[in-house]
């Protein structure tokens, strides 16, 4: 049964009550700007995830090892001044460099270490910059270092400078710094963005092998050397899977377009069936998509959350179109928003036919650990979709009509105005069975503000719940910062946010353009 919760009715009847959002203007706290910055901040205790404890371990070896390898100098002033701690910081760098390739590999079988495919490149972004940071760091130093010495500071920062200097690292230094700052410009396409991560992870790569080869503390000490290359490998590995295997032998389905359904709000449906095997699938996942009949775009791929229950044949991705990629799935439909629609038009004996086909497509997938099934020791959940960000939560919808499944939902779809919320018609239409009870909520965000954790909480009742929150970046961390402000342990909430970039753009589920 799906309760309706729009507006306030007295003497409704059982099973029909339906209850309206408070007209309070709900703004943004300053906890909760802090979470957004620095995820986890508000928790007194340190609680480690699977990668937090392969980042922490990692570093703890790499530590250990440069520390065994200068035993004979560690009560130098010397060592602990400048130079000791520049070797530290790049081997931290290099070790995070490392890390940060194997994150997105986009292996299933890695994703229950990072929490899931979108968690592992939210991951990914925080491990790249936290490497870069630390190779400016390690010049920093040096350079601190040379002028202690009373040494050319210009033989630090400048290539060429002196035939001693290693000039090959100072120009990797910049060429890396340069790239990692045009990385964050976000008006490069998204094919672009992607290359020019692919360059920089090689070039760490490389940098990381150079120093391994040149004479130094990795050099010297065997152990630390051993270490370091066998970093490089699983980084070097997880590069060469990324790019240049993927393809071939990555899990792909093979898929043809019926249908591309316009839903208003810069929102289309697709929907394809399988031209072979059917993909299998958990809600709230979602999958890559290829286009090869795009042209200039026949290797690119751009991750859409799944819309649709895994028990029917079909499989429908929900899209938002604002980018080149997405924009250009319009034109997948055997409707007239295809250009080759009139070539296909032939006369038929009452009426014109059409003997368009369907383009084929390539499916990846799937991916995601943002499923129900991770709470399913919790009999009431609180789902939370803000715009795009209700898509994973119509294919759990739709799934759970098919099961049995008895808990309590909650179902909130936040949207700024009545005509974004385009799936509005397609959740009040879905009936479940009894038992499978779901209060819906249309949170329009200019008629009642923000949507805050007190105001469910107040809607739920009681402290069993879990939270599911999928949507913009911003609005799922203060949610889930004000949720952990009400005491819900961080084990009961499960995010997915919207930005594989690090922008603002979302046109489907864990991030695109």
């Amino acid at each position: 049964m799906i309760t309706d919760q729009t507006k306030q009715v007295p003497g409704a009847r059982i099973g029909t009550r339906l209850t309206g959002p408070r007209r309070h203007q709900h703004r943004l706290s300053a906890r909760a700007l802090v979470a957004i910055a620095f995820p986890g901040s508000g928790s007194s205790r340190i609680r480690l995830t699977r990668s937090g404890w392969l980042i922490a371990g990692t570093l703890f070896i790499t530590t250990g090892l440069w520390a065994a390898a200068h035993l004979d100098e560690l009560g130098s002033a010397r060592v602990w001044l400048f130079r000791g701690p520049s070797q530290l910081v790049v081997l931290w760098s290099a070790a995070l460099a490392s890390l940060s390739i194997l994150a997105v590999v986009r292996a299933q079988a890695l994703e229950p270490l990072f929490g899931g495919l979108d968690m592992a490149v939210r991951l990914h972004r925080k491990l790249g910059l936290a490497a870069l940071v630390l190779l400016a760091a390690h010049v920093v130093l040096l350079a601190a270092d040379a002028v202690a010495q009373n040494a050319s500071l210009a033989a630090v920062l400048v290539p060429f400078w002196s035939l001693e200097q290693r000039s090959i690292d100072i120009l990797g230094f910049y060429v890396l710094i340069g790239l990692g700052i045009l990385a964050y410009d976000r008006r490069l396409r998204h094919e672009l963005w992607l290359a020019l991560h692919r360059v920089i992870g090689l070039l760490f790569l490389f940098g990381t092998l150079h120093a391994a080869m040149e004479p130094g503390t990795i050099h010297r000490f065997e152990p630390l050397r051993t270490w370091i290359v066998m970093l490089l490998l699983v980084g070097a590995a997880a590069w060469t899977y990324r790019v240049l295997l993927f393809r071939r032998f990555g899990p792909l389905y093979r898929y043809k377009v019926e249908s591309v359904v316009p839903r208003g709000a810069q929102t289309v449906d697709l929907v394809m069936s399988p031209l072979d095997r059917r993909m299998m699938y958990e809600p709230g996942t979602f999958v890559f998509v290829g286009v090869p009949t795009f042209k200039g775009k026949e290797r690119e791929l751009h991750p859409f959350s799944i819309s649709s229950s895994p028990v029917e044949r079909e499989l429908r991705v929900s899209i938002r179109q604002i980018g080149d990629f997405t924009n250009q799935i319009s034109t997948l439909s055997l409707g007239e928003d295809n250009p080759d629609f009139w070539k296909a038009r032939r006369p038929g004996r009452y009426h014109p036919i059409s003997t368009l086909q369907g383009a084929d497509v390539d499916v990846y997938g799937p991916f995601g650990r943002f499923t129900p099934h991770r709470l399913q020791q919790y009999q009431r959940l609180v789902w939370v979709g803000t715009g795009i960000g209700i898509t994973p939560f119509l294919s759990m919808l739709s799934f759970g009509r098919s099961t049995v499944d008895f808990r309590r939902i909650w179902l909130y779809y936040v949207v700024r105005s009545a005509e974004d919320a385009v799936y509005d018609e397609e959740i009040r239409n879905c009936r479940s069975r009894a038992g499978f009870t779901i209060d819906y909520v249309p949170w329009l965000t200019s008629e009642h503000g923000h949507l805050t954790a007190a105001r469910i909480a107040a809607d739920v009742k009681g402290d069993d719940y879990a939270v599911m929150l999928c949507g913009s970046m911003f609005v799922v961390a203060a949610l889930r910062s004000q949720f952990r402000a009400l005491g819900l342990p961080p084990q009961r909430i499960i995010t997915e946010e919207l930005q594989f970039r690090g922008t603002s753009e979302a046109p489907a589920a864990p991030a695109r353009t």
